[in-house]
């Protein structure tokens, strides 16, 4: 019963995201028709209007950063699951259940991550 709204929630930001969208495709088409308009008397053809940049839009040098946090977060967080699993006393009475070296298993997510926050700082430096 708790959980009802989580659909109704995550329904009404969809709907909210596409009405959005489709406002933005409707101002593009009316510009669209007054430049078309404006082709056919011969006339200049209007000015572009400026789009102000949104709060949404990432560039890469935004994406990379984001994404080189979250796999290393998510590398170094499966490590520190791992070897909390590794050392419980419940765990370690069973001879052979986990190696103790499973704790490593984060290790390649981790280093995605700091191979992303690399060429992220590297565009950061090369863009100066």
């Amino acid at each position: 019963m708790e959980y009802m709204w989580f659909p109704l929630i995550i329904a009404s930001v969809l709907a909210f995201v596409g009405f959005r969208q489709w406002l933005r495709h409707q101002q593009r088409a009316m510009v669209h028709r007054e430049r078309l308009a404006a082709l056919e008397k011969g006339a200049d053809l209007p000015a572009w209007p400026d789009e102000a940049p949104s709060r949404f839009d990432f560039g890469l040098d935004s994406v990379l950063l984001l994404s080189g946090l979250i796999w290393l977060a998510i590398g170094l967080g499966g490590m520190f699951a791992a070897w909390l699993i590794v050392s419980d006393p419940m765990v370690q009475r069973i001879p052979d259940a986990v190696p103790s070296s499973i704790a490593l298993i984060g290790v390649p997510v981790a280093l995605i991550g700091v191979a992303h926050l690399i060429v992220y700082g590297v565009r950061r430096r090369g863009s100066r």
